[in-house]
């Protein structure tokens, strides 16, 4: 295996992106998001408070001679509780009010955030991304190819650096394009499956970063029309593989149908789509998350919990179902990979329990689909977890493999 390149190191993967560079806290920034968040908790924690206290008033309201008394008793108990509960608020209101003026002054230093704010931010994003997208909070990510950590600007210097041959990797849920490279020792992001193939393969790598917390639909239409206004860019393009992590595959797949439905041009390019963990028929925790939802909903006084779960982002509950595979057989070639827990070595127990769990969020029979037809091959990789395909090299082969069987010379 050649020795991985430093993330920052250009050399062959992309030409110098063109991009502009973070000035500080997005425009709507964290104090705002989380002073959204505690009210929000705050009034959750207080319909479950007026919810059990009620039902010892009504309780009490049943015996005779007690009846009055109780509901003058409840009269005063809920406006104190509900003075407490405003007060909280306010004052919660008023405590993220100073924390937004501060972080707004640290933000007119011009700093680019640190990987744990990234972190941060990708998984807001990914809980909450689609509220943040309709407040217009800068916190939410728009879809767009990214290259140490910025917005790649499509110019014609950029474009014309694109190699004829341009490999475009989807990240997953609560991720972003960070996601695809690993950390050395010292913290130092290390070589990413497109940094090895443009090694050696001659390759352009670029990645996508989007708001995962939207609608997958919706996702996917923004990146069926940023891979149109690349080939506009750079004619030069001949042939375009897309891999997709996770949710990523989710949003490369319906964007190749948008493309196919529309009849857009850069369809005619994709050589492959790589779909790594991706849940196509859907992923057993949001299904447990959906369970669980209808569950509190059926008494009032977790009934606000409930709000709290269904809080959770579109994106989020669109990983319930996946992508049902249509009559039509794929429109591009597709390869399907699926991680198990379980090591190939382990016993039948163990094996089993791969079989139950998967890749530990993804299943090996929603990863491999076999509804879907046409050009579409599958595999299996045991002793790997879901985030683990994002950087194993066990992974890369399997990818290279991919790309030279589909390449078109």
């Amino acid at each position: 295996m050649p020795p991985t390149s430093k993330r920052h190191d250009a050399k062959t993967s992309t030409p110098k992106a063109s991009a502009k560079r973070s000035t500080g806290a997005p425009a709507g920034g964290y104090a705002p998001t989380l002073s959204s968040g505690f009210r929000a908790a705050t009034t959750r924690v207080q319909e479950m408070h007026h919810a059990i206290a009620g039902k010892t008033f009504d309780a009490l309201k049943q015996v005779p001679g007690v009846s009055l008394p109780a509901r003058a008793v409840q009269g005063a108990h809920d406006a104190v509780t509900d003075a407490v509960y405003a007060a909280v608020r306010a004052g919660g209101s008023a405590a993220f009010g100073v924390a937004g003026v501060a972080e707004a002054m640290a933000g007119a230093s011009g700093r680019n955030p640190g990987s744990k704010e990234r972190a941060v931010r990708s998984a807001l994003n990914g809980v909450f991304g689609d509220h943040l997208a309709r407040e217009g909070n800068g916190l939410a990510f728009e879809l767009d190819f990214h290259a140490d950590g910025v917005p790649v600007q499509l110019t014609s210097e950029f474009a014309s650096g694109l190699r004829p041959r341009v490999c475009v990797f989807i990240h997953g849920l609560a991720c972003d394009e960070h996601s695809w490279f690993r950390r050395s020792t010292d913290g130092v992001e290390v070589g990413s499956y497109g940094d090895r193939l443009s090694a050696e393969r001659g390759v352009s790598a670029l990645y996508i970063r989007y708001n995962t917390g939207r609608a997958v639909a919706q996702n996917a239409e923004d990146l069926a029309q940023k891979l149109g206004e690349l080939l506009a860019a750079a004619p030069q393009v001949s042939e375009i593989a897309l891999v997709g992590h996770s949710m990523g595959g989710l949003v490369a797949r319906s964007a190749c149908d948008l493309a196919l439905a529309d009849g857009a041009p850069w369809l005619e390019r994709v050589s492959v789509l790589m779909c790594l963990g991706t849940p196509h028929q859907g992923a057993p925790l949001e299904r447990l998350g959906h369970l669980a939802s209808m569950a509190l909903n059926l008494s009032n006084v977790t009934r606000p919990l409930a709000a709290i779960a269904n809080a959770r982002s579109r994106g989020i509950k669109d990983l319930r179902h996946g992508l049902r595979a249509k009559a039509d057989a794929m429109s591009v070639p597709v390869r399907l990979l699926a991680g198990h827990l379980a090591d190939g070595e382990a016993g039948m127990a163990a094996a089993m329990m791969g079989a139950l769990l998967g890749d530990g969020l993804v299943l090996p029979s929603s990863a491999s689909d076999e509804q879907l037809s046409g050009d579409v091959r599958r595999e299996e990789l045991r002793g790997i977890g879901h985030m683990g395909l994002l950087n194993d090299p066990r992974v890369y082969e399997i990818v290279r493999r991919w790309w030279d069987e589909t390449a078109r010379g």
